[in-house]
């Protein structure tokens, strides 16, 4: 199937995307026109922000032209060779979110866009620059909805009060993790702060979270190998459900992207909630993932 074919085939059954490529590389506005032409009306993309708008350290390859301009001569680098986030000057920060903003503006204008995932770097902390930059996010972003996710214990729960202030006050969607319940791994917080809630399934391998705990780098399919049991989906069927009596719109994405795991929970989350399943049923050899390719 070619990348045309396999959204189209993906939004038969399902009703939004949670668009992870955004993180790697900015996309290219015609990539964006095309997503909205290929998908039926009422069809929501989740697009996540570029690496540099989270605290990542991006790519060489994936800088655009008028951000590389702006960098020093020989910016620090990090032991895998890509540019640390503090060599950018605040005015490529800024340049970055209006070149994100210009290459998503066509789904949002759409009507297509569900929110922009702020998912931070797990070495961002809690501490007074983030917290104004967090305010910052709705003035560089208008209009959109947005929403954050937090990697790191000082947010979850060290500082869960003031996080969710923060939070409430920038009206930014808190978004809801689950994943292995582990020394050193964020807890659920089950709060709503904004009018959308967002619920994100990163399955629950220990293993592969305790050696990316541990300094280690496994990959991300064993990090996020991990399919729910429908028992273990029945568990959270409260937490959904209570979300949707403080929120107008609750999402919910499986992150659990390894082989057909999210697929197959998703429609296992869908029954559950006694909604429809609409089009064909998806096989074990339709990955997500390759959606956007």
């Amino acid at each position: 199937m070619s990348a045309e074919a396999r959204l189209r085939f993906y939004a038969r059954v399902f009703d939004c995307v949670e668009v992870n490529s955004s993180y790697y590389a900015i996309p290219d506005v015609k990539n964006t026109l095309r997503w909205v032409e290929r998908t039926p009306p009422g069809f929501v993309f989740h697009v996540k922000a570029y690496s540099l708008m989270t605290g990542h350290h991006p790519k060489a390859e994936s800088v655009p032209a008028e951000l590389q301009a702006l960098l020093p001569r020989s910016p620090r680098r990090t032991r895998r060779g890509e540019i640390e986030a503090s060599s950018f000057p605040p005015e490529a920060l800024d340049a970055t979110f209006m070149l994100f903003g210009q290459a998503v503006a066509p789904i949002a204008a759409a009507g297509k866009l569900g929110y922009v995932l702020f998912q931070f770097a797990p070495w961002v902390h809690f501490e007074p620059a983030r917290l104004a930059y967090l305010a910052s996010l709705p003035a560089r972003l208008p209009g959109w909805t947005l929403a954050v996710e937090f990697r790191h214990r000082s947010w979850f729960p060290d500082h869960a009060a003031d996080t969710l202030r923060a939070l409430r006050g920038a009206r930014l969607a808190h978004v809801i993790v689950d994943g292995p319940t582990v020394a050193g791994a964020v807890p659920r917080v089950t709060t709503a702060t904004a009018s959308t809630a967002v619920f994100r399934l990163h399955g629950r391998n220990a293993q592969g979270w305790l050696s990316q705990l541990r300094g280690e780098e496994p990959p991300v399919r064993e990090k996020y190998d991990y399919l729910y049991s429908e028992d273990e989906l029945r568990t959270l069927l409260p937490e959904v459900e209570g979300m949707a009596a403080e929120a107008e719109r609750v999402f919910v994405s499986f992150n659990n992207n390894n082989r057909d795991y999210p697929v197959r929970n998703a429609l296992m989350l869908k029954r559950l909630l006694g909604q429809p399943i609409a089009g064909p049923p998806i096989g074990a050899d339709f990955l997500p993932g390759d959606l956007f390719a």
